[in-house]
Order: structure tokens, then sequence, then C-alpha cells
């Protein structure tokens, strides 16, 4: 999923202001290190989708002439796709 690095780091410091606020966490470090990390784990969450988008595309890449012969719908079918390793990989997007 694209989005731009900006929104992440909004996001990643009210997530910490949020969670100190309520007491929820304890940490020894400054806000800024701990938003570092909250930014950088949502970035990665993030990019499992892209590369699994990216491995799609790779896979329909290399059965493009099938799927024009036989008329397949190329959104339908890389939906399926995506849908079935995203299952097989106990991914959550």
């Amino acid at each position: 999923m694209k989005v731009k690095k900006e929104v992440v780091r909004y996001l990643a410091k009210k997530i910490v202001v949020h969670l100190k606020g309520i007491n929820a966490v304890e940490y020894e470090c400054d806000d800024d290190t701990v938003i570092d990390v909250v930014d950088n784990a949502i970035n990665q969450d993030l990019s499992v989708e892209d590369r699994l988008n990216d491995e799609v595309k790779a896979i329909l890449a290399e059965q493009e002439e099938t799927l024009d012969e036989n008329n397949i719908n190329y959104r339908k079918m890389f939906q399926m796709v995506k849908s079935k390793l995203a299952r097989e990989r106990g991914l959550i997007l």
C-alpha cells in the first residue's frame, strides 16, 4: 500500500503519544526513539503487501500468453493469486 512517509510518521507519533498518555507503555528512552521504532514497524508491515503485489505481477507476467489466449480477466486473476499467496503465508492484508 502506498502511504506517504509523512503520514506514517504522523500516525506513529499519534500512537506513541496516545499509549504514553493512557499509561499503556513505559520506556526509558526518549519519545523520538520509540516513534522511530513504531514508524519502522508500520513501514515494514506496509511493504509486505507491496512485495506480494510485485510477486503476483511477476507470476502473471510469466502466464500472460495463457491469460490472453483464454480471455482471463487480469484483475480477477491478480486478486485470486494474491489471496492464495497471502493465505499460504499467513499474511493479513
